[in-house]
């Protein structure tokens, strides 16, 4: 049985009922002629409410829970790949055989039906292990043997949950950690090549800012919006800096303004960015550039720094960002469109909480699950991260593998287990059905009772069944 630690109730949780019964006691005069004190209305809107509900659900949600929602994703992408290999039979009928047509659609058919087969027998069988050191006492363990794909949510959600664990181990190099998102405007269609592209502007992003970006890791997230069916690629950086954040109250006199710190910071971060997309803007002077070159370049970034408070179409009031008062419909367009070309969403903040900043981080690998039932969505996608490297570590943190793209995971869960007597002498024992199988904890064990000395119970091809008994 697996515990549930389940709080008293979600965070900021109110009701309608009681903002009303607050809101009419307020409007109500006391006695004495004097008006009572106002409280303070509910914060809790549906979009909150919605908001702590699914916080408050997810730290109920156990690794036999999780494991459920993504063997039901899994459904739903095998049933998406199922479609996309129909469809490319049904358009080998419309080409002749032997031209290039018919011989691109044949591949892509055999390409689909092998991705099939692999997501049907994905974690349908699992290896046992069982400790040779305790001869017994110590229940064996099974590994599930995974189809390793990229768009697969339970291969995904085991390679993430790696990944962010030796990224929190690795927290004790960060001096200043940071969260930094760097964002682009929506694409209509994905291709490899806008994953090539995106790499590389990173790399230039972080080169430039060597001084100040001391290292990390950056993940490329993708997101398909499902009403104007674009695509929105953007990357995760989990930054050590040399420095920590300048705090807010720090004020700076810049483009005749009074600004904060931290504001004209990550504009700059923004104008940086923004030229590596826009070659029109010019590049960023080198270190060793001379005083007019640096001077010629601060006096572009205040020009840009300038038009980007003329041409808001929002302020900030009490608070709460509101839509600027008086502007005219001509006049919105206009800041649109200049919004639009010429700024780029650039977000920065200190990292507080390591599982948090881990999970924000890596969990691209999990993203193709908002889309697994659009089959128009997931072949291009495929197609497009196909080879591609999503994750990259840089700097301090270099060399570091998080991501294991490259093996199911079996052998390396395995390692990372360790027996109860203090030592690691696993010796493998054969391959199982799911029946013999059960989760406890989010590790896998062999059903009671279970014999120590089984071989399995997935019947073994005859040749290997032969090696094995000559070794």
């Amino acid at each position: 049985m697996e515990e549930r630690h389940s709080p008293s109730r979600p965070l900021r949780l109110g009701t309608r009922r009681r903002a009303a019964r607050l809101k009419r006691a307020a409007s109500l005069p006391a006695e004495g002629g004097f008006a009572p004190a106002k409280r303070a209305a509910s914060l809790d809107t549906d979009k909150q409410l919605k908001t702590s509900g699914a916080e408050w659900l997810q730290s109920l949600e156990t690794e036999r829970d999780a494991h459920r929602r993504n063997v039901a994703l899994q459904r739903r992408l095998t049933n998406s790949v199922h479609r996309i290999w129909q469809s490319h039979e049904r358009r080998l009928r419309d080409y002749a055989p032997g031209t290039k047509v018919y011989n691109d659609e044949f591949k892509a058919a055999g390409r689909w039906a092998k991705k099939l087969l692999q997501l049907q027998n994905c974690q349908t069988q699992w290896v046992g292990y069982r400790a040779d050191c305790c001869k017994g006492r110590t229940r064996p363990i099974a590994v599930p043997v995974g189809c390793n794909d990229r768009l697969c949510p339970l291969c995904s959600w085991n390679r993430s949950a790696r990944a962010r664990k030796r990224t929190k181990n690795l927290f004790d190099r960060l001096t200043h950690p940071a969260m930094i998102t760097l964002t682009i405007p929506n694409l209509p269609t994905i291709r490899k090549h806008n994953y090539t592209l995106f790499r590389q502007r990173v790399r230039s992003f972080i080169k430039q800012h060597s001084g100040w970006i001391l290292g990390g890791v950056y993940s490329l997230e993708t997101t398909y919006n499902r009403t104007d069916r674009t695509w929105h690629i953007h990357v995760h950086i989990l930054a050590d800096l040399a420095s920590s954040l300048p705090p807010k109250t720090d004020r700076v006199k810049i483009a005749g303004r009074d600004l904060p710190r931290f504001t004209v910071m990550k504009r700059r971060l923004e104008y940086d960015w923004l030229r590596l997309w826009k070659t029109d803007m010019g590049r960023k002077a080198r270190r060793d550039a001379s005083p007019m070159r640096r001077a010629g370049e601060e006096y572009e970034f205040e020009q840009w720094l300038d038009q980007t408070f003329r041409n808001r179409v929002r302020e900030k009031v009490g608070g709460v960002w509101r839509p600027i008062e008086g502007l005219s419909k001509r006049a919105i367009e206009a800041r649109t469109k200049w919004n639009r070309e010429f700024r780029r969403v650039v977000d920065i903040r200190p990292v507080l909480d390591r599982d948090g900043a881990a999970r924000e981080v890596l969990k691209y690998i999990t993203k193709s699950a908002d889309f697994c039932d659009l089959p128009d969505a997931i072949e291009p996608f495929a197609n497009a991260v196909k080879g591609a490297r999503l994750i990259q570590t840089f700097g301090s943190w270099y060399g570091v593998q998080l991501d294991d793209a490259g093996d199911t995971g079996a052998a390396r869960n395995f390692g990372e287990l360790k027996c109860s007597c203090g030592e690691n002498h696993w010796k493998r024992m054969g391959m199982f059905f799911h029946r013999d199988v059960v989760m406890i904890g989010g590790q896998w064990y062999l059903r009671e009772p279970h014999d120590h000395n089984s071989s399995g119970t997935v019947p073994r091809p005859t040749i290997r069944a032969l090696d094995a008994r000559e070794e």
